[in-house]
């Protein structure tokens, strides 16, 4: 069975250092997630699917956009949690954009440690934006507009 977590461990090979996210922080995380921006009456298997008060952009490479938002701050990677359980802490947006740059595709969603933001990006190529996200996805959307 195709394990996120191995291929991200295997596929990095030691160029940047990530760490895993406690079993508890995992549970706490979640339910900051769940309560900050999931909207309970929606329905869906995806957390994406579920998302309450966001922005969104569709653009294939979209994910090589959240480097410049996470920056030098650390960040915590989590996935749909029917296909990897495991977090991981990573130190930077260089850090995290090798890791995403060396693994296949994926969904995946960023947050920080306290959860005042989430990225997402799915498998439809969509760039999602929750809490202080939904500015930085808005100036995207504006600077292709200028384009």
């Amino acid at each position: 069975m195709y394990r996120i977590s191995k291929d991200i461990i295997e596929s990095i090979n030691g160029k940047v250092k990530i760490k895993e996210v406690s079993k508890d922080k995992c549970i706490r995380i979640l339910k900051q997630i769940n309560e900050l921006y999931v909207d309970k009456k929606k329905k869906g298997i995806y957390l994406w699917e579920r998302l309450n008060n966001f922005e969104s952009l569709s653009d294939s490479k979209g994910w090589a956009c959240i480097q410049n938002y996470v920056l030098n701050d650390g960040c915590i990677m989590l996935f749909n949690q029917d296909e990897e359980n495991k977090m991981f802490e990573i130190s930077n947006g260089k850090d995290l954009q090798i890791i995403l740059s060396e693994t296949c595709g994926f969904e995946f969603y960023i947050t920080d440690n306290q959860c005042s933001y989430l990225i997402c990006f799915n498998h439809h190529d969509i760039l999602y934006g929750c809490g202080e996200a939904i500015n930085w996805i808005n100036s995207l959307k504006n600077n292709i507009n200028k384009e």
